[in-house]
C-alpha cells in the first residue's frame, strides 16, 4: 500500500471518529493503590515502585511488584500494583472478588473510602492490615472538558451507557468524570467486562436521557436499512464500518476492489457484521 493512500486513511479515520459519539471501553481487573507509608511497610524503606506498563490514563501506570489480599474466607495472589502513589491505600476489587474473599465491599467511586471494610495486603516480606479501603469501583467514564462538550455531560453527571460488541448491553448509574488530565475512556470491571461480552476494542455510546436512544450521528452516504453498499472506496475503514453499524446495519456490500483496514477488519469481527464483495 503506497504511503498517500496510507496517509489518506489515516485522516481519514480520525475525522470520522472525531464526528462520531463513540468512546472505547477498557476492562479494569482487581488492583491496588498504595501510599507512601504503606510501600515502605511492604517493601522497605525508601521503595520505589517499579513502573511496567504505561495506562491509558496520563501518568498512570502498572507496576512489576505484585501483592496477596486476604479476606476472612481467603486470599488472591499476584494482584497487580497500579502507581503513582496515592494518599491513602485503596484496594478495588469485583462483586465475584469480594464473595470469595468473603468481604461487604461497597459500590464507590474511586477514592471515597469512609465506611468501607479492610482487608489484609502482604508482599513477600511483610504484610499490613487495612481497616478500610477496599471497593468495587463505580463504573465511570473518564472524559477531556473538550469531549463532555461534545457530548453534552457534566462533571458527577449519571448517565446510561451501551455498550457495543457481541453481547450489547446497557450500563445505568454511569458517572461521569471530567478533567483536562483524563483520557476519554469508559471503565468497566471484570464482572460487568463478563456480562457485556466485552474484547479489546469495543466501544460505547452515552445515551440519549431525553429518549434513551442512540444519539444520532452524521448518516453522510449510510441509511437505516438493514444492509448497505460502501461502493467506489479503495480502502473501508473502521469509521465507514462504525457508521452503518450504529444505523443498525449488520451486512455491508462492498467492491471486490476494495481493502478493508485492519481496524476495520478487528471491528466487523467483533461486532458479527456480515461483508459481501459484489
Amino acid at each position: 500500500m503506497d504511503s498517500i493512500l496510507i496517509d489518506s486513511i489515516v485522516k481519514e479515520v480520525l475525522k470520522r471518529i472525531n464526528n462520531e459519539s463513540l468512546i472505547e471501553v477498557e476492562s479494569s481487573g482487581r488492583h491496588v493503590h498504595l501510599s507512601r507509608k504503606d510501600v515502605e511497610l511492604l517493601f522497605g524503606e525508601g521503595y520505589k515502585l517499579t513502573p511496567a506498563k504505561e495506562l491509558s490514563q496520563p501518568g498512570q501506570f502498572a507496576c512489576e511488584e505484585r501483592v496477596t489480599i486476604t479476606g476472612p474466607k481467603g486470599s488472591i495472589k499476584n494482584v497487580v500494583i497500579l502507581g503513582p502513589e496515592r494518599k491513602a491505600t485503596q484496594v478495588e476489587i469485583s462483586l465475584t472478588d469480594a464473595l470469595s474473599l468473603g468481604i461487604k465491599a461497597p459500590i464507590r467511586e474511586s477514592g471515597k473510602i469512609d465506611n468501607t471494610p479492610g482487608i489484609t495486603i502482604s508482599s513477600s516480606k511483610a504484610s499490613i492490615i487495612m481497616d478500610k479501603g477496599v471497593i468495587v469501583a463505580k463504573r465511570h467514564i473518564h472524559i477531556t472538558p473538550e469531549d463532555a462538550l461534545k457530548y453534552g455531560v457534566k462533571d458527577s453527571q449519571i448517565v446510561k451507557v451501551e455498550v457495543l460488541g457481541e453481547r450489547p448491553l446497557i450500563f445505568d448509574d454511569t458517572i461521569i468524570r471530567v478533567s483536562p488530565q483524563y483520557r476519554t475512556y469508559m471503565h468497566i470491571d471484570y464482572d460487568e467486562a463478563n456480562a457485556c461480552g466485552y474484547k479489546k476494542g469495543v466501544f460505547c455510546k452515552i445515551l440519549n436521557d431525553n429518549n434513551n436512544k442512540l444519539q444520532k450521528t452524521n448518516s453522510d452516504n449510510f441509511n437505516n436499512a438493514n444492509q448497505i453498499e460502501i461502493k467506489g472506496k479503495k480502502a473501508i475503514t473502521e469509521a465507514d464500518i462504525k457508521k452503518s453499524y450504529l444505523s443498525g446495519i449488520k451486512t455491508i456490500t462492498i467492491s471486490k476492489e476494495s481493502m478493508i483496514t485492519p481496524l476495520a477488519v478487528d471491528f466487523i469481527r467483533i461486532n458479527n457484521i456480515k461483508i459481501i464483495r459484489n
